[in-house]
């Protein structure tokens, strides 16, 4: 069914670029939405989260880093799938803690939207989001944790890193002998369990360490928010669904009429090529962004294409009140290898071989390196809420040391064809979470 409009307006020539878009969500029309029943809860105001300039560039080029990696993920997986781009460059903040400054640092920085950026204000963003996110609202729940397991066949571990991993990153700092691998990968894959309230169990396999493995850095993050406007079950019904190449297939839809924060997105022509909706969470300090193409011909790897070029533009919020129709599905644990997607994306000298770049233990003759990166992810969206985690776990190896606006009307979003969705903390436009739902 395609995305319409029962009274249709004129569209205004003058957009708002991708970036005032996303990122600057402070543009959003303050209209309340219309409760469907909710628990009531006392004290949930939205605290935005203060940056610094520096670190609010930090957002503006992570998100452009998200879909980025959203689309290149969405090139090489078919289906549902979900990624968490805060997981990787949680991550990431801890594997800088051990790196060298040089060309290597400066790329993965670049990759990551840190370019530009000092140690102290690396530092100073993870921090932030570590320490803010949890707590931001009563009704959405967010859990992070870092850890960083050092192998103690190596030697100690640097107490340079230990410090300012644990300090700054909150990490989990422990040294274990990594001779007996069930033992190492039992240890993780509790680790995870614990603190994505047991969404992923199995974060790492047996065959992915081996005896030149130096250390796991690892960040686990865990999503459970409640919808500011919930559906009724008793609404949820069966409905047809285009599929990627056509086909039509029976989806469980969850459905209500409200009002919801709404705007076109045009790609290079001046008709919209879709609607993004938002649905928030809570007291509004999280939501889920909906981009829905125009209709089953808009592919969503063409409006990925433009995201991640920013060469999306948005016309202004607007809060129509909407039939909507958003899918209730559920992504069971899926791991997704990215070490060779982030070399495609700029780090290939970060994953080079045997570079040794990286400083973990307290002997400087012992260098490290990147040896693999993926991410377990899993996500349940039901008529409450959402529940989503992630797990990013970057292994290391020893490596050679070197030198170096509609107006009033009614919108009718109905998602039965497939559409890109990202969760995000809506003072800073940071992604959380960021996914494709194909319907298969």
């Amino acid at each position: 069914m395609r995305l319409r409009l029962f009274i249709l307006t004129f569209l205004p020539l003058l957009v708002l670029s991708c970036s005032e878009g996303i990122e600057k969500s402070i543009d959003e029309p303050t209209e309340e939405i219309i409760d469907v029943p909710a628990i009531e809860i006392t004290d949930n105001e939205l605290t935005p989260i203060e940056l610094t300039t520096a670190t609010r560039s930090f957002v503006e080029k992570g998100n452009k880093f998200a879909f980025r990696l959203l689309q290149e993920v969405s090139e090489k997986e078919e289906g549902n799938f979900m990624i968490s781009p805060l997981g990787v460059t949680l991550a990431f903040g801890m594997v800088l803690e051990a790196a060298e400054e040089g060309e290597v640092m400066d790329e993965v920085c670049k990759v990551l939207g840190f370019e530009g950026g000092s140690r102290d204000e690396i530092r100073d963003y993870c921090t932030t989001m570590l320490e803010r996110l949890p707590g931001m609202d009563k009704l959405s729940k967010v859990a992070l944790a870092n850890m960083a397991l050092v192998n103690s066949d190596f030697g100690a571990v640097s107490p340079s890193f230990s410090s300012t991993v644990s300090g700054y990153h909150n990490a989990l700092v422990k040294g274990m002998s990594f001779n007996t691998p069930t033992s190492v990968v039992d240890y993780v894959n509790g680790w995870a369990k614990e603190n994505t309230s047991g969404m992923i169990e199995n974060a790492i396999k047996a065959d992915d360490i081996n005896s030149s493995t130096t250390a796991i850095l690892s960040n686990a993050l865990y999503f459970d928010g409640k919808w500011k406007s919930r559906f009724k079950k008793s609404d949820t019904s069966n409905e047809a669904f285009t599929v990627t190449g056509g086909s039509i297939k029976k989806i469980e839809m969850m459905k209500q009429e409200n009002k919801f924060s709404y705007r076109w997105f045009f790609g290079n022509q001046t008709l919209p090529e879709g609607g993004m909706l938002r649905l928030p969470y809570g007291n509004g300090s999280f939501a889920m962004d909906v981009y829905l193409p125009y209709d089953e011909g808009k592919k969503v790897e063409d409006i990925l294409a433009l995201l991640a070029e920013n060469k999306l533009k948005f016309e202004d919020w607007s809060v129509p009140k909407t039939d909507l129709w958003f899918p209730k599905f559920e992504l069971k644990e899926n791991r997704i290898d990215l070490k060779n997607i982030l070399v495609d994306m700029g780090m290939g000298k970060a994953m080079e071989g045997n570079r040794g770049w990286l400083s973990l233990f307290d002997k400087e003759e012992i260098k490290s390196c990147v040896d693999n990166v993926f991410q377990n992810t899993a996500i349940k969206v039901e008529e409450e809420g959402t529940e989503a985690s992630a797990v990013t776990v970057i292994t290391m190896k020893e490596g050679a040391a070197i030198g170096y606006n509609p107006q009033e009307q009614k919108l009718t979003f109905h998602c039965d064809h497939p559409f890109i969705y990202t969760i995000t903390e809506t003072s800073t436009g940071a992604i959380l979470f960021a996914g494709v739902f194909r319907g298969e």
